[in-house]
């Protein structure tokens, strides 16, 4: 078993940093649409196209574009996470170590996906997304992803440092959007809740577990669907050195998966 818990490279991210990819507007997330659930990947041409590995729609697969395959006019290179061998309900990546090509026609980009509509809490505290994609649909049975942004303690929580000094974790758990000192009036995630008719949840604590300075701009996060039952949920957080973008797989209500990474400005 591979852990899904290796030191993050920023190394693996050079290649498709936010500003230079064409093929869609905001993340470099895409996910399987096809009606078979799947997308074979493989290696380049001069190896046959042979097929290294299967992502699954199922299963919540995702995957962070790189580039077009080289020689290639209909496939894209992308690199994707390695699967836990275990069977978790939730599991969060930082390292994304496995790659190939999949067929541009069996898959799409997630901020391509229809979009739900967002709003503020009149508290202005959280940020609120309703599915308004079938006016049919009784308000109240709209499917709302509702994220909870309010003033962090960390400052009383218990803090590790690198060597040059910098915060990299508190309460023995890494963290994200922070360097060496807590910015004042820092923000922090403290609840996603997914509520649709007959079933819904609150993300578990370890998906958003020490997200720091997330955005309250809607450029910046955005909810889209392949249908009911696979939802995405995309953030870009943080700022300067220490913006970080995270995607969540939200399948029949729950939180499957995170795909989380550093992306300076």
């Amino acid at each position: 078993m591979i852990s899904v818990n290796k030191a993050f490279c920023l190394s693996i991210f050079s290649l498709f940093s936010l500003a230079s990819l064409k093929a869609q507007n905001k993340v470099p997330f895409g996910v399987v649409k096809a009606e078979e659930g799947y997308a074979m990947v493989r290696v380049h041409k001069d190896d046959y196209r042979k097929i290294v590995d299967k992502i699954r729609m199922k299963t919540g697969d995702v995957f962070v574009y790189v580039k077009p395959a080289p020689g290639e006019t209909e496939w894209i290179w992308i690199k994707y996470p390695e699967k836990d061998d275990t069977d978790k309900p939730f599991v969060r990546y930082d390292s994304i170590t496995k790659e190939g090509m999949v067929n541009k026609n069996r898959i799409v980009f997630v901020d391509q996906l229809p979009k739900f509509t967002p709003s503020k809490s009149k508290n202005g505290k959280s940020l609120i997304f309703t599915d308004d994609t079938n006016p049919k649909i009784p308000s109240n049975q709209r499917s709302k992803v509702i994220i909870d942004i309010y003033p962090s303690y960390a400052h009383i929580k218990k803090q590790e440092k690198d060597a040059e000094g910098n915060i990299i974790k508190i309460d023995k758990q890494k963290t994200w959007g922070i360097g060496k000192e807590l910015p004042e009036g820092m923000t922090e995630i403290k609840s996603i809740r997914v509520q649709q008719p007959g079933r819904g949840s609150v993300f578990v604590r370890d998906a958003i577990k020490n997200l720091f300075q997330p955005t309250m701009d809607f450029n910046n996060v955005g909810v889209t669907a392949l249908d009911q039952d696979h939802i995405f949920l995309y953030m870009i957080n943080g700022s300067g050195e220490n913006r970080y973008v995270t995607f969540w797989s939200i399948k029949q209500g729950a939180a499957i998966s995170q795909i989380i990474y550093k992306n300076p400005e």
